[in-house]
This record gives C-alpha cells, structure tokens and sequence, in this order.
C-alpha cells in the first residue's frame, strides 16, 4: 500500500484522536512490479494514470476514432498480452504477428537469393509500397464492420504479391521494461559499443541514429527488432499507424496498402478527419508503456550461477550487454496533454535505474539463417537489434518470427557476426549446457 496525501490529527473533547486523511488515501496496487503491472515506486497519482491509461491500451477503437480504412487488429492488447498479461507478447505468430514483404530489384537479381539476402540495403529492394508494403494490412473497415458502409464501398486488403520473394513475419514482443529502455541516455548505449570494440571487434554492434521529430534531433534507435525508432513515443505512433491505421500529429496520413488516392471515392465521406489523434491516444498509450514493470528474475540457484559464468566465458554477455542504467532526469510525456504542445511529468520512480534487459540495443549481422532480406531504418536485411533476454522464462515464441519455442534452437539459429560464439557453444559439455540454460531461463 502507498500512503498519499495530507494526514491530519484533530482532537475530540480530549478523548480520542481521529485520524482525517486528505485527497486519497492509501492507493493500493495488487500487480506492482508483475508483468502488465507499473514499476515499483510510483507515486498516487502516478498509479492512478497508469490504471486509467491501461484501459486505453485494452480499448477497441472503432472507424469513426480512426481505426483503418486498413488495420491488422483494433485494440494494442490484440496483438500485445491477449489472453494473459496486459503488454505481453502476440498469442501466436500468424493472428498477432505482422508480415513484411518485399522483392530484390530487378539490378540485383544476378546472383542466388541466399548470396546476397543478409547483405540487401534499402536501395537493392521493392518494398511493394503501391501493393501493401512494406507491412502489409490484413483487415479493413468495410470488412470487419460491414453494416456500416454500402457495397459500392467495400476498401478491398492486399494480399502478398505473386513475385515476392521477401516475406517476413514478426512477432508482436513483450513490451514490459519499455519505459527504463525509453530513458538509457544515448551517451551509455555509446559508451557499451566502444566497450564492446575493446573487449571483441568482431562482437561489435552498429548504432543506427534516428530523427525524432520532437525535436528535430537523433536519437539512437532502440526500440522495434530493427532499432527503427529511437523513443516509446514514435514506436507508438508507427504501430497506431501501421497496424490500427490511425494517424498522428507526425504521422498525418494513414499507412494504407494502397495509394489512398486509390480506395473508392465513396469511402472517403465516412473517414474522420486527419489526423486523428492529436495526443489524446498517443500520450495516453506511450504513458502506460512508460510505467510497465521489467520482468523479475527467476530463482538464483547454484546451477544458474554456473551458467552465468558460462554466459560471459562465451562471450554472450558482449551483445547481451546485461546491464544500463537509465537518466538521472527522466520525463515522461504528460498523458493529459496533446500535440504540438505536449506537456512532460518527471518520474521519479525511473531514474538512475538498473535495466537489466541484456541488450545493447545495436544492430548485428545475424546471416543467412535468420536473414530475411527486408531492410529497415538503416539495417541491411541481415541485421537484428540484439533481442533483450529479460522475461525469457515467460516467453513462449523465439526469435524475430517466433520460429522455435526452445531455447537451444534460437541459440542454434545465430550465424554471422556470432558463428565462432555458436561454435564454442556446440562444444561445451553436459553439465556446462544444462547451466546456461538455467541461467537463460532465469531470466
């Protein structure tokens, strides 16, 4: 329970004390610091914003909000904890997850597919932008709310393209902890990946700036499996964009799987105006991300200690980076304010804090096993962000596509810059094997 507010002693007649508490009193939060719950810490009010913007996260939006004309689900909580865990990751891969398309141009077609498809850049690929991609949208309005539009107004959603040759799917993550990821200073995530040159250059990841609108500036992208957006904010905007269709103060025009100018004119008397949001959705969702507890750590026994040493003596913990630490100034946007004039709130409760994510947030050259030839914000088709291993032990899909749910074959599945990790990891013995993979599903 967390005390808030004035507490006020009044005598009566000399006889008894009451006890009179002002505003709210005791505030009591059952889930903090458990998955989909706020950090430790908080204040009351502070708790209380993050209960209120919570059932935004879980709220299905509706066409006259903005949702569409194409979307792939209508609420956050569709593709991010359904059925358990507010913010969890996607219930599978195909429903929840988003597939990425695209085909080599026609410069780079001279050699086989798996030559080149850890190399591609965005200037070798066909991102179908006219055909749906590069993310393409599986509903649409009319489809999903067909009562409510006449049939000469039916907005018709893309399917892949015959010539594809480039299809990604990728799994909706977890986003606990997101909030002390939002608030690591550039200058730490740097500061690793010179360490990183130091103790292994072969190890090392690349950083890939990004321009946040807010403040005309970059920033080190950090968030989304190519370390596409630099802050929370933005990650929440290209995801309310893409897969909701709803537009933004930075981003006016809805992602469509079609040149807008394209769907039947007819439709366009039922949209609402852009865009649709100016703060009042964006602020509220980027605020509870902001405040969702890190996953906790499972038992420290003597095995997982063991197989902590292991971790590091493969060099894992290069990438895996274990350890940052957040600002010691850190401000969230105010979930009462709306754009251009957005108001921030200083949270106290994540400053100077350990994140202990296992990630450099860097992208790495991961080969052709996990290459799936899409480029993205600046990292060629074979590149990942470094996935944090915090919540490991809760997870159930693996890897960018959810392709395994065993631990070893996600370990198995690395190549390029980690091949000589993966190849010592192929010879450690019993007993070193079945530590590390304690110590992995500690986490």
């Amino acid at each position: 329970m967390k005390l808030a507010g004035k507490q006020v002693l009044f005598s009566i007649a000399g006889v008894a004390a009451v006890v009179v508490f002002i505003q709210q009193v005791y505030v009591y939060a059952p889930d903090e610091g458990s998955l989909g719950g706020p950090i430790k810490g908080l204040t009351a009010p502070e708790l209380r914003k993050f209960y209120e913007t919570r059932e935004v996260f879980k709220k299905e939006f509706t066409p006259e909000e903005g949702l569409g004309p194409l979307f792939n689900g209508k609420s956050c909580f569709e593709c991010h904890g359904q059925p358990s865990f507010v913010g969890g990751e996607g219930r599978d891969v195909a429903g929840t997850g988003v597939v990425r398309i695209g085909v080599r141009d026609l410069s780079h077609r001279n050699k086989p597919l798996p030559e080149v498809i850890a190399k591609l850049t965005r200037a070798d690929v066909d991102i179908y932008l006219n055909q749906g991609g590069p993310a393409l949208e599986r509903k649409s309005i009319t489809s999903e709310f067909p009562s409510k539009y006449p049939i000469e107004c039916q907005v018709e959603f893309p399917s892949v393209p015959k010539d594809a040759e480039l299809i990604s799917m990728r799994h909706s993550p977890p986003l606990f902890g997101f909030g002390l990821i939002d608030a690591i200073p550039d200058t730490a995530l740097l500061k690793n990946m010179f360490e990183e040159v130091r103790t292994n250059p072969k190890l090392t990841g690349r950083a890939l700036p990004q321009v946040d609108p807010l403040i005309n500036h970059e920033r080190m992208g950090r968030f989304g499996w190519k370390c596409q957006n630099p802050t929370l904010m933005l990650f929440t905007m290209e995801a309310l964009n893409v897969e909701m269709g709803i537009t933004t103060f930075f981003q006016q025009f809805p992602k469509s799987a079609k040149n807008i100018f394209e769907f039947p004119h007819c439709i366009y008397q039922y949209l609402p105006q852009e865009p649709n949001d100016v703060g009042n959705i964006t602020n509220k969702l980027t605020y509870f991300q902001s405040l969702l507890a890190p996953p906790g750590r499972g038992p420290i026994t003597d095995e997982v200690k063991r197989g902590g040493k292991v971790f590091d003596k493969l060099q894992c913990s290069v990438c895996h980076t274990p350890r940052l630490y957040t600002s010691p100034e850190v401000f969230v946007v105010d979930p009462d304010s709306h754009a251009p004039q957005l108001q921030w709130l200083e949270i106290g409760a994540l400053e100077n804090k350990p994140v202990d994510a296992y990630s450099d947030f860097l992208v790495h050259q991961m080969g052709v096993g996990l290459a799936d030839g899409i480029p993205q914000a600046g990292a060629n088709g074979g590149e990942w962000r470094t996935t944090p291993l915090w919540g490991l032990r809760k997870k159930k899909f693996l890897l960018h596509d959810g392709r395994t749910t065993k631990v070893e074959e996600a370990i198995l599945a690395h190549g390029g810059q980690a091949t000589e990790v993966i190849e010592n990891f192929k010879k450690l013995s019993h007993q070193d094997r079945q530590d590390l993979m304690a110590f992995l599903k500690s986490l």
